[in-house]
């Protein structure tokens, strides 16, 4: 569970999309690989047009597509029913809950086998899969860096206010607008899909810096791996402090005999390393 102190940030957005995204991927996948007595493979593919990769071929439906409207369901009553309507918190928490699901749905892959004498594929076998959960968690990262901060209406809606940083574009000016309306005259602008988008109603403080007042602990003191370029990276997690080199000892089980029967029995023994910590 999300703390309420951190309930509006974008990083709490992403927390919650990954989660319910990650429920929907997982049980669409136990469903076909019978790990549910609950559900099995998905009926509604069957009855799907031809994917591209077929098309021109011989083919047919086949195999065991991924339930994804079953684990899109169970999502939903495992997650969203925590959720209690009305205030922003819950209304937003709902709204990122679905994009999270929907960056699965979107990233939907078609899987084929072909059949035939020598490989000949005379005919392909289809069926539907769920896609590699990175690709979902790159999704999620793109919407986290675009997310749209909102505003609760008086009618318990949220209203979009503005895009998160790198999304402002630059203000046409009237020449630049006068042009854009005789180009476009007749046609509908694209509404832009909010569906997809990560939803948060709080800026994000510093998280290097340790406030009480918000349970924020913090960097400083942090263990960190010095040639690591990812997020452990004291390149990132040390925020441009710095580290210090530290000796740390620390007491672990070694030289473990197994006695019959039946037990192991070890010794504690003492190690001593030197590790990297944030200043």
């Amino acid at each position: 569970m999300i703390r309420s102190s951190i309930a509006g940030y974008r990083e709490t957005a992403f927390a919650y999309a990954i989660s319910a995204a990650g429920v929907a991927h997982s049980v669409a996948r136990a469903c076909s690989m019978g790990r549910l007595l609950s559900c099995g493979c998905d009926p509604s593919s069957y009855k799907a047009k031809p994917p591209a990769k077929a098309r021109g071929t011989q083919w047919k439906w086949g195999g065991c597509s991924h339930n994804l409207d079953y684990g899109m369901e169970f999502s939903r009553q495992f997650l969203d029913s925590r959720e209690k309507a009305g205030d922003i918190q819950s209304t937003v928490n709902l709204h990122n809950n679905q994009a999270g699901r929907l960056s699965v749905a979107s990233n939907m892959q078609v899987r084929c086998k072909c059949h035939g004498m020598s490989g000949s594929c005379e005919l392909k076998t289809c069926w539907k899969v769920v896609p590699d959960f990175r690709i979902v968690g790159k999704t999620l990262k793109d919407r986290f860096r675009n997310a749209v901060l909102v505003a609760q209406s008086n009618l318990g809606s949220v209203t979009p206010l503005a895009r998160a940083r790198g999304s402002r574009r630059r203000r046409p000016d009237r020449q630049r607008q006068r042009k854009h309306r005789e180009r476009g005259a007749g046609r509908k602008r694209k509404p832009r899909d909010l569906a997809k988008q990560l939803f948060y109603y709080q800026k994000s403080p510093n998280f290097c810096e340790r406030d009480p007042a918000a349970d924020i602990p913090g960097t400083a003191g942090r263990r960190c791996n010095k040639t690591s370029s990812a997020g452990d990276g004291c390149g990132s997690l040390c925020c441009g402090r710095g580290y210090n080199v530290v000796r740390q000892r620390r007491t672990e089980r070694c030289r473990c005999k197994f006695h019959w029967c039946c037990y192991v029995q070890c010794q504690n023994c003492t190690v001593e390393e030197w590790i990297t910590v944030c200043k």
